[in-house]
């Protein structure tokens, strides 16, 4: 936290305590907005880690620029006592230090020693920033009028496959408009089909393997979006994934209605847009990892003897995979462990164990895993024999991996396990969640989760790395000696 509130150079000690005490730490997940357009910030944030994107709804929500740790978000309001002029958003899950708003003008207004040193530092970071944007403002410009022109190209050649494509559900519509609201299974049966050749159709176009600039692909997966988010918004699973109502779009809920797999949805067909979605790669990936770690739970109570196994999951969500097994090994029950940043995660969990009557061999706890990794704050617990996350790490970046891969390491007893669950490269549904859910997951390939483990305190690949059987969601796992 120090190291970037020091680069506030004219910031003393004295300030800086200040701000550390007055400061409420947050953290927030990839893609949640800190400070909306039109809006008056609540607060000054200072970005402790992490990524932050601007963006401007005049440029059709183009992301203008980003701000790393040491940077600050909020302060032209502050000083104009206007809405904030633009939308800030988190690129990857961060850590914000907020000072309130109110309480940094009294400050200012009563300390003149502190708004000296406050109101130059706001004026040598305008300066720098506007210094920056005039350098590569031609450049930009440049860029946009060569990207202009690649769009219009491939927009010209996807925009027949969609039309197509909204042509086929407006036959859906009207069949069931015909049949009493139900489209006839038969054509839903081709919607499954059409539905995923599209999702492949933009997933060429747009996706990993698309040989395009990414600036290309995020104006055409903006124009691609604005066509097809409206139907999707129609169903109750796709739709929660975009609205995000708590933070991210994979939350507990939304990975339970995954679980589920109970389509349902709004209008005509509503219900079966989302049989579509929940057909998807992804989704299934979702489904096939509980039933994948739920072996890897069962080998670790084989493996343990005598004595009961020790299991601490990580950001555990609905932690189904749990109940699966204590349902099916009820004479061997682990002592489980459940850390879940989100307090309705945890109740949902409690009661859940509460209602199968389990509720004395689970344990949760509400952390934040970016301070336990981090050693901000300290959680007491025997040696591990498997400690797991199934959908965790996708969201943040290597740096904060390595912490995590190392906090797991120390949690664990020798020979104990930690698996990591990722989403692969080739995921199929990949460019449907990038550029129209806007659900982005940093992909890894086994190349990438055996260097994270070399350089973690395992110091060696993963020991094995499994894959659910879509072969979407990837599990690393390695061996502390």
């Amino acid at each position: 936290m120090l190291d970037a509130l020091s680069l506030l150079k004219e910031l003393d000690d004295q300030d800086i305590e200040w701000i550390l005490e007055a400061g409420d730490e947050r953290q927030v997940i990839a893609s949640t907005v800190v400070i909306r357009e039109g809006t008056q910030p609540d607060a000054l944030y200072f970005v402790l880690e992490g990524l932050l994107g601007i963006t401007v709804t005049a440029t059709g929500d183009k992301q203008l620029a980003t701000l790393g740790p040491g940077e600050l978000v909020g302060e032209i309001s502050l000083l104009e006592d206007r809405p904030a002029t633009a939308t800030v958003s988190a690129v990857e899950n961060s850590l914000l230090l907020a000072v309130p708003r109110t309480q940094l003008l009294d400050k200012l207004e009563h300390d003149p020693r502190f708004a000296a040193h406050v109101y130059k530092s706001f004026a040598l970071i305008s300066s720098r920033r506007l210094r920056e944007r005039v350098g590569t403002l031609g450049q930009l410009l440049q860029a946009k009028a060569t990207t202009d022109r690649v769009v219009a190209s491939h927009w010209g050649r996807m925009d027949e496959a969609i039309d197509q494509f909204k042509a086929f559900l407006q036959q859906l519509e009207e069949a069931a408009r015909q049949h009493q609201g139900q489209v006839p299974r038969d054509l839903a049966d081709e919607a499954l089909v059409r539905f995923r050749q599209f999702c492949q159709f933009i997933n060429d176009q747009v996706g990993e393997s698309a040989t395009l600039d990414e600036h290309v692909k995020e104006d055409l997966g903006r124009q691609l979006k604005r066509e097809i988010l409206p139907y999707l918004l129609l169903t109750q699973t796709a739709e929660r994934c975009y609205s995000k109502p708590r933070g991210y779009a994979g939350d507990f809920l939304s990975i339970e209605q995954i679980y589920q797999n109970r389509p349902s949805g709004s209008g005509r067909i509503g219900p079966l847009l989302d049989e579509c979605f929940l057909n998807e790669p992804a989704a299934k990936a979702v489904r096939n990892r509980r039933g994948l770690l739920a072996e890897q739970i069962g080998q670790t109570l084989r493996q343990s003897g005598n004595q009961p196994a020790r299991i601490t999951s990580l950001a555990c969500g609905p932690a189904q995979e749990l109940f699966d097994v204590l349902q099916s090994h009820p004479a061997r029950p682990p002592v489980a462990t459940l850390i879940d940043i989100d307090v309705q995660a945890l109740e949902f969990v409690n009661a859940r164990a509460e209602q199968l009557g389990l509720r004395s061999h689970l344990h949760t706890i509400n952390g934040n895993l970016v301070y336990l990794a981090t050693g901000r704050t300290r959680l007491e617990l025997p040696p591990q024999h498997l400690v797991y996350s199934i959908g965790l790490i996708d969201y943040f970046n290597d740096k904060f991996v390595l912490k995590l891969m190392d906090y797991a390491h120390g949690l664990l007893a020798p020979g104990g396990r930690l698996i990591l669950g990722n989403f692969h490269p080739r995921n199929g549904t990949k460019a449907l969640m990038d550029h129209i859910l806007e659900w982005r997951l940093i992909h890894r390939t086994e190349e990438d989760m055996n260097r994270l483990f070399a350089a973690s305190r395992f110091q060696r690949p993963a020991t094995r790395i499994l894959f659910e059987p879509e072969g979407v969601n990837l599990f690393a796992e390695c061996v502390k000696p």
